[in-house]
């Protein structure tokens, strides 16, 4: 079975290797890092070159891309973290289709930043869907699916940590299924189900009238390898990275610090208060200080 792949990122690396490991990999296609996501550094690429494989970077539009890829003579195209829709001509040219591994429980979050928006929306599970494509976002028959557990505490980070193993796994399993003409197709739910955008640096500002939960949720698909959630502090930026709720609210306004206790403190929200445990502030001389007792963030939008 000879398969053309494309992809990216550490979830990409693992889908390859388990890939090569038992079938032709004719060719790669990586791309450039995606904006508002970890910046892949080229490993994909380097690992692909390491093996000597034919390796090159185009987008989904790209006019070369369907050159590249006729040459190879591919009979499965495989897509493991690739942020581009294929043409209509390159999904003809395989004759075993194209399988796309996708970081949610389709049917739910199709689209773009996956793991942010069920951060985002407090869900408890996600996993890796392995789908047909059929030329929609995200839609095609479900060929393998795997779940996991999202614990109360983990943020966007420790979510891709434990997608990344499922990315092999997933990987060797249905190649062997799909070698062995034994491998099984699903439809997935029908509804009406959205397609959603890129997480953007917008979808991290904190609207402090929100409940807490809501904001530290907004924390936790922001954390690491993101940029952080953001509020400002006397017109200065604040970067938050780690956050919980729990407590009610104390004295004082909506985003007033009511308590502090060495590096942490805690704001009122809309309802109940966050307990920020890791941030970034400096004023704008550079100088760094906890936030204090009475102090207001402000939403960025506010603040400007």
């Amino acid at each position: 079975m000879r398969i053309l792949f494309f992809g990216d990122g550490a979830g990409g690396m693992a889908s390859l290797d388990a890939l090569a490991r038992q079938n032709a990999i004719v060719g790669v296609v990586a791309h450039p890092a995606r904006e508002g996501e970890p910046a892949g550094d080229g490993s994909l690429f380097d690992q692909a070159s390491g093996a000597g494989l034919p390796v090159a970077r185009f987008r989904g539009q790209d006019a070369g891309l369907l050159r590249f890829a006729r040459d190879l003579r591919p009979d499965l195209l495989w897509i493991a973290h690739y942020g581009y829709l294929l043409p209509p001509p390159l999904l003809d040219l395989a004759p075993l289709g194209a399988v796309n591994l996708h970081p949610s429980l389709l049917p739910s979050y199709r689209g773009r930043s996956s793991v942010r928006w069920a951060l985002l929306h407090g869900e408890r599970e996600t996993g890796l869907t392995a789908h047909a494509v059929d030329g929609g976002v995200d839609s095609g028959d479900v060929l393998l699916q795997r779940r996991i557990e999202i614990g109360a505490c983990d943020d966007a980070g420790d979510v891709l940590r434990k997608l990344i193993p499922l990315y092999g796994e997933v990987s060797r399993e249905l190649a062997r299924s799909l070698r062995q003409g034994n491998a099984r197709r699903s439809p997935q739910a029908p509804g009406n189900w959205p397609i959603w955008p890129l997480f953007r640096r917008e979808d991290a500002r904190i609207d402090w009238s929100s409940d807490s939960e809501s904001v530290a949720n907004q924390v936790r698909a922001s954390a690491r390898p993101y940029d952080g959630a953001c509020t400002w502090l006397a017109g200065t930026p604040m970067t938050i990275w780690s956050a919980r709720a729990g407590l009610p609210r104390g004295p004082g306004s909506i985003g007033s610090i009511w308590r502090a206790e060495g590096p942490r403190f805690f704001v009122n929200c809309g309802e109940g208060s966050l307990e920020v445990l890791d941030f970034e502030f400096a004023d704008d001389f550079g100088r760094t200080r906890p936030p204090r007792v009475g102090d207001r963030l402000e939403p960025l939008e506010r603040a400007a």
